[in-house]
């Protein structure tokens, strides 16, 4: 009896969901994509209702992902054309949400930070390939916030630069391995103050230009 109703149960599944398979002109498979029963149609999207896998133009899988309702939910995985695990991004009711990870090719991570309903919500950082950090930056809702510190393979800091609203505003500064500082630039609204300085200084003032075009030579006027 329980076999029975197992069996059941998957016939059931199977009916709710059908396999549609794509594929690109040289005959390999483009897609695999599970769609809600009866939704998809020669003219419709459909409701997507399991897995997905999408392919690369030479059988290899690119990224896999399961839908739930038209959404995506849970972990999606992205692969390069030799298997290798690129990136772990984590869907909430087709929604980024949780861990966000991309890693190099021999699976050593390269960087991670958090999502919270599509927005990156805090500390994101990024490795070299030795595993070493690279950099780190704090966000909030989206937006980068605070200091930015990037480092030198060694662990020394190579600069830092401070942020408001997601703009660079403040000093930035550059180190060498020593920490002694090797340039300093100002930031104003993700600008640096400098040089929009001496593009305004060689913007032409329109009132100037028409001025002179003018004769102000009273002996040169002409009465009518």
């Amino acid at each position: 009896m329980r076999n029975v109703i197992l069996a059941t149960l998957l016939f059931a599944t199977a009916l709710q969901a059908e396999l549609f398979t794509e594929h690109f002109e040289n005959g390999v498979v483009k897609s695999k994509i599970e769609y809600k029963d009866g939704t998809r149609t020669d003219t419709q999207e459909g409701t997507k209702e399991g897995m997905e896998k999408i392919y690369y133009d030479t059988g290899e899988l690119a990224y896999e992902v399961k839908n739930v309702e038209g959404k995506r939910e849970g972990a999606l995985n992205w692969y390069d054309r030799d298997g290798n695990h690129l990136e772990a991004i984590y869907y909430q009711n087709g929604k980024r949400h949780g861990i966000n990870r991309t890693f190099y090719s021999d699976g050593k991570l390269r960087s991670e930070v958090n999502y919270i309903n599509d927005q990156k919500e805090g500390e994101e950082r990024e490795y070299f390939s030795t595993g070493k950090l690279a950099s780190k930056v704090n966000y909030i809702h989206d937006r980068k916030e605070g200091e930015q510190i990037e480092y030198f393979e060694d662990g020394n800091i190579s600069s830092t630069a401070i942020y408001k609203n997601n703009y660079k505003e403040g000093e930035q500064k550059w180190y060498d391995h020593n920490g002694k500082v090797t340039k300093t630039e100002l930031y104003k609204m993700d600008r640096p103050v400098q040089v929009m300085k001496k593009i305004q200084e060689k913007q032409p003032d329109p009132t100037v230009d028409a001025l002179k075009g003018l004769d102000f030579n009273p002996k040169n006027r002409v009465v009518q």
